[in-house]
């Protein structure tokens, strides 16, 4: 699956905004390294989720990706989790914690959820949550479990289309 793009936004004439190039890749592995690392590294990033009344709710939540999906991980049953998949269209924005002027915005939809309670696959939610908890916070296994016992979600998206704002750094 294509996934559309719009590379960079530059101030333009009269204070507008311009659409620098758009083009398509083929998958996240592919976005520019200038970008990309802000999905590779301990940003947190902001996810948007639908509420059942139609407004937006925004979690900022730890991410990876596999090179084709962006994984999340979440408590089953959280707000964020719920609406995911009453509606699987979302939105997440990685900003420079240096450079609050470059960022990477993708949108996407969810594809595959995996409960920790998946015989077959579950170990990979388990996995996901403490390589997170590894490269965020230095620890692992994740420590800030329910102590009266939670499911862990991985979550995958599926990229439909990313947007970048602001040069590389220098």
């Amino acid at each position: 699956m294509a996934i559309r793009t719009a590379d960079v936004i530059m101030p333009g004439n009269d204070n507008a905004f311009e659409t620098g190039k758009r083009g398509q890749i083929s998958s996240i592995a592919d976005l520019d390294p200038s970008y990309r690392w802000m999905l590779e590294k301990n940003v947190t990033a902001t996810l948007a989720t639908i509420k059942p009344n139609g407004l937006p709710q925004l979690t900022p939540v730890w991410l990876a990706h596999d090179g084709r999906y962006i994984l999340l991980n979440t408590k089953k049953g959280r707000l964020k989790d719920r609406n995911m998949r009453a509606r699987p269209d979302v939105a997440i924005l990685c900003v420079n914690p240096e450079n609050p002027y470059h960022w990477v915005a993708i949108n996407g939809r969810v594809v595959e959820t995996i409960e920790e309670t998946d015989p077959a696959r579950g170990r990979q939610a388990t996995e996901n949550i403490d390589e997170l908890a590894r490269r965020y916070i230095n620890t692992t296994p994740y420590p800030l479990r329910d102590p009266k016992g939670e499911v862990r979600v991985l979550v995958k998206v599926q990229p439909t289309s990313v947007m970048t704002f602001g040069p590389p750094p220098a």
